[in-house]
C-alpha cells in the first residue's frame, strides 16, 4: 500500500474520509466502493443481492467472491471497512512474507494489528491476543495453518469477528488440493468463527477455479463481484527459443527495468542471477541483480525484498515464492523462464508488471520441450488452455480473458496482433544454427560444429554482450533441440559423422 499525497477532503462520506485519513487515498475506484458497500451493508443489514447483481439468485452480500486485477487495490476493499465495522476483521494470507509485508504497511500507517504466526512462542501469542481483547487492534493477520489450532479458533470465535477476508483465494484451489490441505478446512473454520461477512479476493479465477473457491469456502454459493480483468498497459509476448537461459540473458540487457525473471527451481533462480551478474563485471551493476526463493533465510529474504522494492533498475531472479501480493508498482518487465501450468498462475505472476498503470511487458519463453510437456493435456483442461496461449496464432490477450471468463477487449499490445497474426517465429537461436548448417552441409562433425558455432554466436553478439557468453553446453542444447525436431541429422556413409540439415516436414512457425 503506497501512501499517496494526503489531501484535505471535505465530504460527508465516511468511507472517503477513512480512506484519506488512514491511508492517504484521495479517491476510490467505483469497483472498490461497490465491494466496500457490500461488506458494510451485509455487516449492518444483511442486504441481499438482486438477480441482476449476481449469477447466484438471492445470494447474500455477506458471502462474496471479488475478482479484481492485480494492482486494483484489493487490500483496501477490506482494510477500509475494518476501521468502520463494529468487530475486528480477520485477513487470511497464503504466505508468511505477505503477512509480514501487510503488517509492515499497517505499522507504517499507524494502524495496530494482531499478527498470528506458527513460529510465535506462548508469550508472543498472548501479547498479540491482548491487543485484540483490549480493543487496540481491529485487524487480525493469519494464515490457514495457524487457524487449524483449536485454541486459536476458540479465542477468535469469542472476539466477535465482523469480517473475514481470504486474500489470494485462488490458492484455495491451486494449493488446497495439493500441498496446503489447511485451505480445505477453511470453510468449517469460518462456520465456527461465525463472522457476519466473508469475502474471498483474487486477481485470477477461471470458472472451474471460481466454482472450487465457492465450494470450499461457502458451500457452493456466493455473490460474485467481477472487475475488469484486462490489464491494457501490459503487452504480452512469447519468444520461441531453444536456449532459454541465453534468451533471458539477452532480455536482461535489452528490456526496461525493474525486471523479474521467474524461474522454475531454486537452482535456476540462483544460476540465472549469477549469469546476469557476470555481465556486469566488477561494476556497481552486480549489486542490482538478486535471486529469491523459499530456501533462503528469512532475514536474507527481507533484505532482498527491501532492496528490490526500492530499486529503479534492479533485476530479481525468483521462484514463485516471490510476487503474490507484492506492491512494487514500477516493475516494467516480467520474464518467465519456465511456463506456468495454468493461465491463472501466469496472469497472477505476469501481473506483477505495471501496477502503476504505465506500459510494461510480460514475456514467456517457450521451447519444444514445453510443447511436449503440455501436449498430453486435453484442450479444455487448465493446462491445455495455457498451451493454447503459448502457441497462439491469434490475440493472446483474448485467450487470457476468455480463459478467465472475462468479456473480450480490444488488444492494446501482444506480439501476435502486432505482426498481423500467426504463431511466433521459430526459435531465433535455432535458426541461427540451422542457417549456418545449411550453408555448410556435411562439412563438420559434431564437435567441430559446436566449436565453430561458439565462435559464430559470440562474434554476432559482441554488440549485445560485453563478453563472450556462448559456451559448449549452450550450443549442444541448441543442436540437441534441432535434432529432436528433425531439423538437423548426422550423416551416414560416405559422410559418416557429418552434420547436415534435415528435411522440414512442416512450416517452422508451427513447431
Amino acid at each position: 500500500m503506497e501512501h499517496q499525497k494526503r489531501q484535505t477532503i471535505f465530504s460527508d462520506d465516511e468511507v472517503s474520509r477513512t480512506a484519506a485519513r488512514a491511508f492517504g487515498i484521495p479517491y476510490l475506484y467505483p469497483i472498490q466502493r461497490l465491494v466496500i458497500a457490500n461488506i458494510l451493508d451485509a455487516a449492518g443489514s444483511g442486504q441481499k443481492a438482486t438477480k441482476e447483481d449476481s449469477p447466484v439468485e438471492e445470494a447474500a452480500f455477506s458471502r462474496q467472491v471479488v475478482l479484481l486485477p492485480t494492482g486494483a487495490g484489493k487490500s483496501f476493499c477490506f482494510l477500509i471497512p475494518a476501521l468502520l465495522l463494529d468487530g475486528p476483521t480477520l485477513a487470511v494470507y497464503p504466505l508468511l512474507a505477505l503477512m509480514a509485508d501487510q503488517k509492515r504497511k499497517l505499522d507504517q500507517a499507524g494502524i495496530a494489528c494482531t499478527y498470528l504466526a506458527g513460529s510465535q512462542d506462548r508469550a508472543a501469542r498472548e501479547a498479540e491476543f491482548r491487543k485484540l481483547e483490549e480493543g487496540k487492534a481491529r485487524i487480525i493477520i493469519a494464515n490457514p495453518e495457524v487457524l487449524q489450532s483449536e485454541a486459536i479458533q476458540t479465542r477468535l470465535a469469542s472476539s466477535g469477528i465482523a469480517h473475514v477476508a481470504v486474500d489470494e483465494a485462488h490458492c484455495v484451489c491451486d494449493w488446497g488440493d495439493s500441498f496446503r490441505p489447511a485451505y480445505l478446512s477453511l470453510g468449517k473454520i469460518l462456520d465456527r468463527l461465525a463472522p457476519k461477512v466473508v469475502t474471498a479476493f483474487t486477481a485470477t479465477a477461471s470458472d472451474p477455479v471460481l466454482s472450487r473457491i465457492k465450494e470450499i469456502l461457502f458451500g457452493g454459493e456466493a455473490h460474485v463481484v467481477r472487475g475488469e480483468a484486462d490489464r491494457p498497459n501490459i503487452s504480452y509476448r512469447v519468444i520461441n527459443c531453444l536456449d532459454k537461459k541465453k534468451e533471458a540473458l539477452r532480455l536482461s540487457v535489452s528490456c526496461p527495468k525493474p525486471m523479474i525473471i521467474f524461474c522454475g527451481t531454486r537452482y535456476k533462480a540462483e544460476d540465472m542471477a549469477r549469469e546476469i551478474a557476470a555481465l556486469q563485471g566488477s561494476g556497481p551493476g552486480r549489486r542490482l541483480v538478486r535471486f529469491y526463493h523459499a530456501g533462503m533465510e528469512r532475514e536474507e529474504k527481507k533484505r532482498i525484498e527491501a532492496d528490490f522494492f526500492s530499486s529503479t533498475n534492479g533485476i530479481l531472479c525468483a521462484t514463485c515464492a516471490y510476487g503474490m501480493g507484492v506492491d512494487k508498482k514500477d516493475i516494467r518487465t516480467v520474464v518467465h523462464l519456465e511456463c506456468p501450468m495454468t493461465v491463472e498462475e501466469y496472469v497472477q505472476e505476469s501481473g506483477r508488471a505495471g501496477r502503476d498503470g504505465r506500459k510494461s511487458t510480460a514475456i514467456l519463453l517457450w521451447s519444444p520441450v514445453d510443447g511436449r510437456k503440455f501436449f498430453p493435456y486435453g484442450e479444455d483442461s487448465r493446462e491445455g488452455k495455457m498451451l493454447r496461449y503459448a502457441r497462439a496464432g491469434s490475440c493472446r490477450r483474448q485467450i487470457l480473458l476468455e480463459t478467465l471468463g472475462a468479456p473480450a477487449a480490444a488488444c492494446s499490445g501482444c506480439d501476435v496482433c502486432e505482426r498481423g497474426g500467426g504463431p511466433a517465429p521459430f526459435a531465433s537461436d535455432g535458426m541461427r544454427a540451422l542457417e549456418f548448417i545449411r550453408r555448410n552441409r556435411r562439412m563438420y562433425g559434431r564437435e567441430a560444429l559446436s566449436s565453430r558455432l561458439i565462435q559464430e554466436f559470440n562474434r554476432a553478439d559482441r554488440k549485445a554482450f560485453p563478453m563472450n557468453v556462448w559456451e559448449h553446453s549452450d550450443i549442444e542444447l541448441i543442436l540437441d533441440g534441432l535434432e529432436k525436431e528433425g531439423l538437423v541429422r548426422t550423416c551416414r556413409f560416405p559422410w559418416k559423422g557429418r552434420i547436415t540439415a534435415g528435411e522440414v516436414a512442416k512450416p517452422l512457425e508451427s513447431w
